[in-house]
Formats: structure tokens, C-alpha cells, sequence
């Protein structure tokens, strides 16, 4: 390659890589260690009780499996929360709360977050980190033949999706249903589950995955049917209960295994090098959500893009698991798709690297 053209190349590099260090909107599950549990007074003893509950809430939600619980070692670790807990406080519950929750108060507690990873990672568990994709469920809502969209405000099957969401560490929005929802999308397009007119109408939210169902209530209770479509993924189930509260807890537990399933993983203490090229950025903007996508991967320890050229850029990753739990990682994308390597493309390594596709 002329020296003047490696320059330029070397210079574009650089001038990415600076852009990409920019601010860039990411899906940050907030207060994923700190959780609440409702309480009678605020004696020693009632609060060691409830810290322990808290604490499997927290474990839960950071390994995204809850057969993390079944562990001896961390069953062990919650019989002594208070070792990793940060801080707590009460809440005053008013009477409506009262209602809900059963309690008086409600404890609040935070853990710190290093020490809950290490436990995770000493007892062999999953860990997934705060970077979340984030969902938008759109919810037909069967009532006495009447049909409509579940927005987001006060209706249960809406207050349910964000509980439940809450519980496993989703961020989650529900759709408005102002002017803009409701001339793209009908509540006849989401029971049915068109994707294409409830695809189009997410766009707004900017989410990483749909979720659409149909919900009605029977004679022997509850039930309902959901598609879930994540990037390259998808999945069909039906939910039933005696509620559609239950229903559609049952439905946001289903996307959190699934979801869990393919980001969080059991990190290894050493650091293997893997290569990674993108193909198809239309610019820089493409370039460093591309990179975002990459560092916001729970086995993801570095990224460094080492070539870039034309359309193209190559990333050296430092994993902490196997390869392929990066390639199912990716499944969950939107705007990377797996294409064949290139054995014919230039490049300054000798291993063949992962090849994806980008779309915006």
C-alpha cells in the first residue's frame, strides 16, 4: 500500500476510535444491585430476614438465571447478605401501597456490585453485566370483546410487564399510544402479530427486541400468545394463570431466560484473543455503535479496532469464554448479521477472523 494512503488510513483509524470514546446512548440497567423487600417493622431481626431475600433478588438479576439460587456456595453467601451489602434504608409505604405490598415499610438495600461479580464468578455462575438490551412489549388486551393496546401509565397488564421486568433486570418501555402509535399500528396488528406494522411503529423507541402478544381472559382463567423477535432470534409461546398479571409475568420471565441464555456467561479467569471484522459501516456513526455493541458484551474485556479499511473495519476482542458464546451473543443483534469469512481479504493476521455484516 502507498505510504501516503497508509497514512490516511492510520489517521482515519485514529479519528474513529476518538469518536467512538464519545458519549453513545447505551441500555444501562440501573440499580441492578439494589432491591426491596417489604417488611413489618425495622427490629434486627426482621431486617437480617429480609436482607437475605433482597440479596437472592440481587443474585438473580445479575446472573439472569434463577437456578443461581441452587447453589450451595450461594445459598451459603445469602444467609450472609449483610457481608455484601453497601448500604440500606426504609420506606415509608402510603395506604395504597400498604395494599400491595402487605407491609408497613419497605426496605431498601444496595450490594456492592464487585463483590457480588466475585461471588458469581468464584461459585462458577453466569454473570450479565448492566449493559441490557431493551424491549418494547406491545400487548393486545382482550375485554369483553373490545380490544386494545396496552400503554404505558396504569394499566395492569402494562404495571405487570414493568414489575416483572423490574424483578429480572430488563429495561423495558411499553408503547405511548399517543397520535404517532396509534396511525401506525392497530390493536388488530398486534394480536395478530404483524410484524412489519409493529416493527415499523417501534422504531421510535430505538429497542433492541419486540415483543408482541394477545391477551384474553377464558373460562378456566387467563392465557395468552407472544412472539418475541431479537435482532436474528425469535420465539412463539402461549402463557396462562389465573390473572393477566401472572400471564404476563410468565411471558417477561420467558424473555429473561432467553435473553440470559445467550448474554450472560460463566467468565473465565484468563484472556483469550479472538478477531472480529465488520463489514458494510456507512460511517462513523455506524463504526462506533458498531464497537458499543462489541464492549457492552458481559464476555467482552477489550476492543480495539487494529484495521480499518474502506467500509470495513477489523477488531481485536479480549474474551473471557469461548468464541462461541460470542457468536450466540450476537444472534441477539440487530445490526450485525454472520456472513462467510473471506478467504481471499487482506488482512495483517493470520487466523481467519468472524465476519459479520452491518445494517442500520
Amino acid at each position: 500500500m502507498d505510504k501516503s494512503l497508509k497514512f490516511i488510513w492510520v489517521f482515519v483509524a485514529g479519528l474513529l476510535v476518538a469518536l467512538a470514546s464519545m458519549p453513545i446512548e447505551a441500555k444501562v440497567m440501573k440499580d441492578l444491585y439494589t432491591a426491596s423487600w417489604p417488611v413489618k417493622d425495622q427490629t434486627t431481626e426482621v431486617r437480617n430476614r429480609a436482607l437475605g431475600n433482597a440479596f437472592a433478588q440481587v443474585l438473580v438479576r445479575a446472573s439472569g438465571n434463577e437456578k443461581v439460587l441452587n447453589s450451595a456456595s450461594i445459598k451459603a453467601s445469602i444467609d450472609n447478605a449483610s457481608d455484601y451489602m453497601r448500604l440500606y434504608s426504609y420506606q415509608k409505604l402510603s395506604l395504597e401501597e400498604q395494599k400491595i405490598y402487605r407491609k408497613p415499610l419497605l426496605l431498601k438495600v444496595s450490594f456492592e456490585p464487585g463483590a457480588v461479580t466475585n461471588l458469581l464468578k468464584d461459585s462458577a455462575q453466569p454473570i450479565w453485566n448492566e449493559n441490557r438490551p431493551l424491549g418494547v412489549f406491545w400487548i393486545a388486551k382482550d375485554v369483553n370483546g373490545q380490544r386494545g393496546i396496552s400503554a404505558d401509565g396504569q394499566d395492569s397488564a402494562a404495571i405487570a410487564v414493568r414489575k416483572e421486568a423490574y424483578q429480572r433486570g430488563l429495561p423495558v418501555i411499553l408503547p405511548l399510544m399517543d397520535l404517532d402509535d396509534q396511525s401506525a399500528v392497530s390493536a388488530a396488528d398486534v394480536w395478530g402479530k404483524f410484524a412489519e406494522p409493529v416493527r415499523r411503529a417501534s422504531r421510535r423507541y430505538d429497542a433492541d427486541y419486540i415483543a408482541m402478544g394477545a391477551l384474553s381472559q377464558g373460562r378456566n382463567g387467563w392465557q395468552a400468545s407472544w412472539r418475541v423477535d431479537f435482532g436474528n432470534d425469535a420465539m412463539s409461546f402461549t402463557t396462562s394463570g389465573s390473572s393477566s398479571q401472572q400471564v404476563v409475568a410468565k411471558m417477561v420471565n420467558r424473555v429473561a431466560d432467553r435473553l440470559a441464555l445467550k448474554l450472560a456467561v460463566v467468565l473465565s479467569n484468563q484472556i483469550e484473543t479472538d478477531y472480529l471484522k465488520v463489514k458494510g459501516l456507512t460511517g462513523i456513526e455506524a463504526y462506533a455503535k458498531a464497537q458499543n455493541i462489541l464492549k457492552n458484551l458481559s464476555m467482552v474485556s477489550s476492543v480495539d479496532a487494529i484495521e480499518v479499511k474502506e467500509d470495513e473495519v477489523l477488531f481485536r476482542l479480549g474474551l473471557q469464554s469461548s468464541t462461541q458464546y460470542l457468536i450466540d451473543a450476537l444472534q441477539m443483534s440487530n445490526n450485525l448479521r454472520r456472513t462467510a469469512a473471506d478467504p481471499d481479504g487482506e488482512s495483517s493476521i493470520n487466523l481467519q477472523p468472524l465476519v459479520y455484516n452491518w445494517r442500520d
